[in-house]
């Protein structure tokens, strides 16, 4: 069972770096901003968005020859801190507005890939001893796999604070009410991989992980196994020409129930057959619990941003955001981002922007449709060399 479970990840990260895969674009959502809402009405039929990143693999490394020294090494030091990170999330939501609240249905999904520094060099390169024969150790402590899938309900709320000085302050809260479908984390805490001069390999690894226990039949409303409640906090300020405001996320927890919870230690030699590593069952040890509670606590996110109306009809932009902790799709690595936006009263609204995350560059660009009452709008972001991008989607009925 250990075995399917750790080649099925060596897979996922085969699948993972053989195509280009995708990158956040900023997407600013601060519920303080409700307060200085001018909508009177609004069912959104659909949002979509998608995305996903890592920092590994690009559109330059295609055709990449690991043969020549410079360029495994190049190619393994795009991994900062040494470790191979992906990203990934998935949401719909759709629901009404009415004036300074609003009401919204939201499934998604979102989660995270973090290999330790010693996993892309034996995917991609292999394993051996070192080119002076010496005995090479791989390092596999860190790699860690998560994700979660979930249904909420989401109320917003903004209200605004007139100021003796003509400015404004808006608070606001979104609560969400969640119904968790599904959840999965995985980590190795401690392994190494040794390969002494002869070229044999011996693999000393120790790993935990905890994952639902899905219900026979499909995955619903009724039987999932996991129920919680999470808020976001936001405060903006404007006077004239400038806004400020800042937000805090994902306070609260998610309960689970029912969840299966195991360990998996292995401690001995892997050979090499002709599919691939060996792994005998001799040197493994599996522990396997049922518990009955569990509570998880998302990483919080921190958002800032800062906004001058520049021109008539253009605004520009610049913002922060970051992770307090590391997983579950959050980077605890600072975005620090900035942009323009173009919008006139009718017809159309643009906005272009750049943003800088683990050292790579990311593009979004938007387009934004006001046909009368229907509204609908295009959003596409990217990395540089094309190491991730996102795509977003939105139709309402707007009044």
């Amino acid at each position: 069972m250990r075995k399917r479970i750790f080649s099925l990840l060596l897979i996922v990260t085969i699948a993972l770096c053989a195509f280009p895969s995708v990158a956040w674009g900023f997407y600013y959502d601060n519920p303080a901003e409700e307060a200085f809402s001018t909508t009177r009405f609004e069912l959104l039929i659909p949002q979509i968005t998608l995305g996903a990143r890592n920092n590994l693999f690009n559109l330059d490394n295609i055709n990449i020859d690991l043969t020549k020294p410079e360029a495994k090494d190049k190619f393994l030091s795009q991994m900062k801190g040494g470790y191979f990170k992906s990203d990934f999330s998935s949401e719909l939501k759709t629901g009404l507005t009415i004036g300074r609240f609003s009401l919204h249905l939201h499934p998604w999904a979102t989660g995270s890939f973090r290999l330790a520094p010693g996993i892309p060099e034996l995917v991609f390169v292999g394993y051996g001893p070192n080119d002076d024969g010496t005995s090479k150790t791989y390092d596999l402590a860190g790699t860690k796999v998560n994700g979660l899938a979930a249904l909420s309900l989401d109320l917003k709320y903004g209200h605004p604070i007139p100021l003796q000085d003509g400015s404004q302050l808006g608070v606001g809260v979104t609560f969400r009410f969640i119904k968790g479908l599904a959840m999965a984390d995985s980590e190795v805490t401690s392994g190494t991989l040794r390969v002494d001069q002869t070229g044999e390999a011996t693999l000393n690894a120790e790993s935990r992980y905890l994952y639902t226990d899905l219900p026979e039949g499909e995955v619903s409303f009724n039987n999932s196994s996991g129920a919680g409640f999470l808020t976001d906090l936001g405060v903006s300020y404007t006077k004239d020409r400038w806004r400020a405001g800042l937000a805090l996320k994902n306070i609260g927890a998610i309960k689970w129930k029912n969840l299966q919870q195991g360990t998996y230690t292995y401690d001995g030699e892997v050979t090499t057959g002709p599919d691939g590593p060996e792994f005998s069952e001799d040197n493994a040890t599996t522990t396997e619990t049922v518990i009955s509670k569990y509570t998880l606590s998302l990483p919080l996110v921190l958002e800032a941003q800062g906004s001058y109306h520049w021109l008539k009809n253009l605004y520009c932009h610049l913002g922060m955001e970051t992770g307090f902790a590391d997983g579950w799709g959050i980077s605890s690595s600072p975005r620090l981002w900035t942009g323009l936006e173009w919008k006139p009263r009718h017809l159309v609204r643009m906005a272009g922007g750049i943003s800088y995350h683990d050292k790579h560059w990311d593009y979004n660009a938007l387009l934004e449709l006001h046909l009368f009452c229907l509204w609908a709008n295009v959003q596409l972001g990217w990395v540089h060399q094309l190491g991730g991008f996102n795509a977003s989607t939105m139709l309402a009925l707007h009044f």
